[in-house]
């Protein structure tokens, strides 16, 4: 699905123009990025412009277009007026009035997508792990098979290994699932590794848009405006620009190893 943002405020907010494009990893960093997310989900209505797929963001047509777009954040606080996950999930069908037919099979389907099993059913919601919980609202989003899967903070949370898995099943949802993803996060080794394109915000507006790997190799810019810079990416700017070592920029260590060795 792709989204135009143009000319979209609200509040602190100021208009802010972008595209999200179809079949790839977005990242959004900076300030009010929370905010951007649920006015792409709908949960919030500033002034300008959204179109889905072409479609304009109107009142008519605002919950067809929300079931298309899922929500995933790290706020839990929504799920503990639940004891068991099933009594969760079930609301959330019921909700929405999802037509599904078979709402038990599709939970189970869920929450295998999201690497659960469906043993967790009868789990009180509050004995889940920060992982764990993160998983279920990732398998809640999925009920209504949407088009789009925003991420908010997903990485918060997770400790070093369960941040890895969680990256590693977004990534999945993106290129086996074919869906489109926006990652929401101030965690610039994370948006460098798994995102395509990547969207800096500051001063209340877009600061800089494009592919992911380009805009990160601006440092100088990104030092200068005060932006979190990936390690990797920071490590090679130094060997470059310092010890004038002729390296390439890499997401992966195991890479940079490897033109290391070729160079030096």
């Amino acid at each position: 699905m792709e989204i135009i943002i143009n000319k979209l405020s609200y509040n602190e907010l100021n208009e802010l123009s972008f595209k999200i494009e179809d079949g790839i990893i977005t990242g959004i960093t900076g300030r009010g990025k929370s905010t951007v997310l649920r006015l792409i989900n709908g949960l919030l209505s500033g002034k300008g412009t959204i179109k889905y797929n072409g479609e304009k963001y109107t009142s008519k047509n605002k919950l067809n277009i929300i079931k298309q777009v899922s929500l995933v954040d790290c706020n839990f606080s929504n799920m503990l007026a639940f004891n068991t996950v099933m009594e969760y999930m079930l609301f959330y069908v019921q909700y929405y009035k999802l037509n599904i037919h078979d709402p038990k099979k599709k939970i189970e389907d869920s929450l295998r997508i999201a690497s659960l099993s469906e043993k967790v059913l009868t789990r009180n919601i509050i004995s889940l792990s920060s992982s764990e919980k993160m998983r279920l609202s990732l398998a809640t989003a999925l009920l209504n098979n949407p088009k789009i899967i925003l991420f908010d903070e997903p990485f918060l949370y997770l400790d070093n290994k369960n941040e890895k898995k969680f990256a590693r099943l977004i990534d999945q949802l993106n290129d086996k699932y074919n869906i489109n993803i926006v990652i929401a996060t101030n965690d610039s080794e994370m948006l460098y590794k798994y995102t395509k394109k990547v969207i800096l915000l500051k001063d209340n507006t877009v600061f800089l848009e494009g592919d992911t790997k380009e805009v990160y190799e601006k440092v100088e810019i990104l030092k200068e405006n005060n932006f979190e810079i990936p390690d990797i990416v920071l490590f090679t700017y130094l060997a470059k620009n310092k010890k004038k070592v002729k390296i390439d920029y890499h997401r992966d260590i195991r890479d940079l190893i490897k033109d290391i060795y070729k160079h030096v």
